[in-house]
């Protein structure tokens, strides 16, 4: 029994020295393997990933045209206003005009109470008819003492006195005729009229107020002309010239509005050291009101038949400024000198801003559109939607409207 036991013992000994022997085997048959390689001193091939753009991702150059500008920010104001003013004191009658209201120049306004200035005109003619009578009666004072002067009846003092008397006479006559036209005078102002045509803006005095000069009565304003104030930057101001047109958008009006500019000021104002122009707005057809928010762009020079590229497909690394261009299915770097940047011009791609390209790149070329992030210039390039690729054109700098899809490099 002993001896059953010892062999049973014996054998499961040895099966299980064969197992493990197997299993050191089969570990080491792979390391084996892997190390081979290393050994001879070459690397496992990696493969380089493709990168996958859509045509909307792409951009091919073509001539086309660019504008440098600045915004343009101001609040319309009429070019004519006026504050129609008492010119005399009294009792405000006859007053229909009301805010809104069209006049025309020459218009009766409003008519002060006329009672007082009648009288004081009825007076001064009373005065000028008396005068007057002195006059006559001192000049025929005046040819009788000629006549004794001549015949040696009075002395030469007596004809110097009646002269002076009827100098005194036609002083007076004088001084009664100025007094009668400034009474006629102050009884046309009491009719208060329109000096420029326009629109009544406001009203300041009531029918029944008494009033005094210069008081206010009316404000009227004239929108056939309307005018915007506008602060140019003093570094750009050489650039600009009275005529130039400005394209301006006005709350409240859905059509563009184009404007020229009318005035440049001499100076700069106080604290932004920006010079103001003035840009006049034709508003024949009353369109626009005064008040109203304006914001455009003042365009200061432009050019055509340049290459554009959208200012988002511009890097900046190293001092350097470069786009990303696919030549032979691959994705290079190309350097550029970058020109005019006009930032206020959208893409049809969705972004805001086209560059001048004077260096670097060529008509044909097909560029990277977007800012994808970092990209590998060498990469292979594949391309999804091969039908019609976008172009560069004189109205901006991407012809297709579809809206970009950003590429997922793979």
């Amino acid at each position: 029994m002993k001896t059953r036991t010892l062999l049973i013992s014996l054998a499961l000994a040895a099966l299980l020295g064969a197992g493990v022997w197997l299993s050191m085997n089969r570990t080491k048959a792979p390391a084996s393997a892997a190390a081979a390689p290393a050994g001879t001193g070459r690397a496992a091939p990696v493969a380089d990933p493709t990168l996958e753009f859509s045509t909307t991702d792409l951009l091919v150059l073509a001539p086309g045209s660019i504008g440098r500008s600045i915004p343009i920010t101001g609040t319309l104001r009429p070019a004519q206003q006026t504050l129609v003013r008492a010119k005399v004191a009294g009792e405000l009658r006859d007053m229909p005009i009301r805010e809104g209201m069209t006049v025309r120049a020459g218009q009766l306004l409003a008519r002060i109470d006329t009672t007082e200035f009648e009288w004081r005109v009825k007076e001064r003619e009373a005065q000028l008819r008396g005068a007057q009578a002195q006059v006559d009666q001192a000049a025929r004072t005046l040819a009788n003492q000629q006549q004794l002067f001549e015949k040696g009846f009075i002395s030469q003092s007596a004809l110097d006195n009646a002269r002076s008397g009827s100098d005194v006479a036609l002083g007076a006559r004088d001084a009664a005729i100025a007094q009668l036209t400034m009474a006629r005078k102050a009884l046309t102002d009491t009719a208060v009229l329109a000096p420029i045509s326009g629109v009544v803006a406001e009203r300041f005095a009531q029918p029944g107020e008494k009033v005094s000069p210069d008081n206010r009565i009316l404000s009227i304003v004239d929108l056939s002309r309307m005018e915007i104030e506008a602060p140019v930057p003093a570094s750009e101001i050489s650039a600009v010239r009275t005529g130039q047109p400005v394209s301006l958008m006005v709350e409240g009006v859905d059509a563009a509005q184009t404007g020229h500019i009318l005035r440049i000021s001499p100076s700069t104002s106080a604290g932004t050291r920006s010079i103001p122009v003035y840009i006049s707005l034709d508003n024949r057809q009353a369109g626009l009101r005064a008040g109203l928010f304006a914001q455009g762009a003042l365009q200061l020079e432009s050019r055509a038949g340049v290459l554009l590229v959208p200012s988002a497909a511009v890097r900046e690394a190293g001092g350097r400024a470069f786009v990303y261009a696919i030549e032979n299915d691959r994705l290079v770097e190309k350097v550029i000198v970058a020109g005019l940047r006009d930032e206020a011009a959208r893409a049809a791609n969705g972004s805001t801003g086209i560059v001048e390209v004077t260096q670097g790149l060529q008509a044909g070329d097909r560029i990277v559109a977007l800012n994808l992030g970092a990209l590998r210039q060498g990469s292979p390039v594949r391309i999804k939607d091969m039908a019609a690729p976008r172009t560069a054109n004189a109205g901006g700098p991407i012809t297709d409207p579809t809206q970009a899809r950003p590429a997922q490099p793979r």
